[in-house]
């Protein structure tokens, strides 16, 4: 039996391992190079997603904004949307019981304050508390004067409540004088024309 040459296969081997071991090198590199880009490949579609996602959701804001913006804007003009009009709200209810045919009135304003959350929905949604006293001849004066505040009103209201009384104890006259005296709690709404809550 012969001895295999392994010195002059020594250089062949050694160049063979090297081979090897280069390769080798090189598979497990390009397989970090791969994974790192598709690592890479799957944040970058994950932000093209998100970017189609916030493009739809911007045409979608953009079609609700023109579908709704004529309604937005009969709000801003109505007074509901913007600043608080108190002129206006006062020179409406003294029109109104002029209207009404009534006998004057009296009223106070109170400060603007939140409304409460369970008619907000959401919305910085604000209140002014207006206080109504006016004497009126009969019961149905009254429907009478909020149905012609409602038909000249430059804002949202809502009527609180009403208390009527007698003015005096003395039994009703045949005379067009009026023996009642209504009460009556107006609530002014308004939004804060860019959505924000007031300090």
């Amino acid at each position: 039996m012969t001895r295999p040459p392994i010195d002059s296969l020594k250089t062949s081997i050694l160049l063979l391992l090297a081979a090897v071991s280069i390769s080798a090198a090189g598979i497990f590199w390009s397989h970090k190079q791969d994974t790192a880009a598709r690592v890479a490949l799957q944040h970058q579609q994950a932000a093209l997603n998100a970017a189609h996602a916030r493009e739809q959701q911007g045409r979608t804001e953009a079609r609700l904004i023109a579908q709704h913006l004529d309604a937005y804007h009969a709000l801003i003009a109505r007074g509901f949307v913007g600043e608080e009009n108190r002129l206006a709200w006062i020179e409406a209810v003294q029109l109104a019981n002029q209207d009404a045919r009534l006998y004057g009135l009296t009223y106070t304003l109170s400060p603007r304050a939140a409304a409460p959350a369970t008619q907000a929905g959401g919305l910085p949604l604000k209140q002014t508390r207006m206080t109504v006293d006016m004497p009126l001849l009969v019961e149905t004066d009254l429907p009478r004067f909020i149905d012609a505040l409602r038909a000249r009103t430059p804002g949202v209201f809502r009527v609180g409540q009403c208390r009527l009384s007698r003015i005096t104890d003395a039994p009703p006259q045949p005379v067009n004088r009026p023996e009642l005296d209504a009460e009556c709690e107006l609530l002014w709404f308004t939004v804060a024309a860019d959505g924000t809550e007031e300090k």
